[in-house]
């Protein structure tokens, strides 16, 4: 049986192999999954986490996806920082019937700052939340008001590929 990260973490991998780069996989948990590659940008470690539940909202014309973390998935976290390399949280939404798609690339540091670090909340998230025609998705979470949310590209080819533009 494939197992639902699997199947999202094959998207992001796709995009990869398409675009000539040779990922290596690693495991992270069994809703989550670490990726290490290499572009001309430089090299990179992600994590990757989905979400299947998307809230839509046609007053506000948006999407929104929570993307929940674990106590475990905290714990992994904590050590994921490399030296020389390039970090971002890598989080697949989508709906039930896969009709509403989005591949949110969130720089590692304002993930955690999505996240947060208290003693209270156990169980945290990250919120993706997209306004219809935007090039934009913003995220925010458990320790982040939507208010104050991260605006990142909605084309995640910037992160990894496009030379052009200062990403990170």
């Amino acid at each position: 049986m494939v197992k639902k990260i699997d199947y999202f973490c094959g998207a992001f991998l796709s995009y990869l192999i398409s675009n000539g780069i040779t990922p290596a996989l690693f495991e992270a948990g069994e809703k989550s999954k670490i990726v290490k590659f290499t572009t001309d940008l430089g090299d990179y470690k992600v994590y990757i986490k989905y979400s299947t539940t998307c809230k839509a909202s046609d007053r506000k014309n948006t999407r929104k996806w929570d993307v929940r973390f674990t106590e475990k998935e905290m714990e992994v976290i904590k050590n994921f920082p490399e030296p020389n390399r390039k970090h971002f949280f890598v989080l697949v939404c989508t709906d039930p019937d896969m009709k509403e798609n989005e591949i949110a690339v969130l720089d590692f540091d304002n993930g955690l700052e999505c996240l947060g670090n208290d003693s209270v909340n156990k169980e945290r998230r990250i919120s993706v939340v997209h306004k219809k025609g935007s090039p934009y998705l913003k995220c925010y979470g458990t320790a982040r008001s939507e208010n104050q949310g991260i605006q990142i590209y909605k084309d995640f080819n910037r992160y990894f590929l496009d030379k052009a533009i200062d990403c990170v």
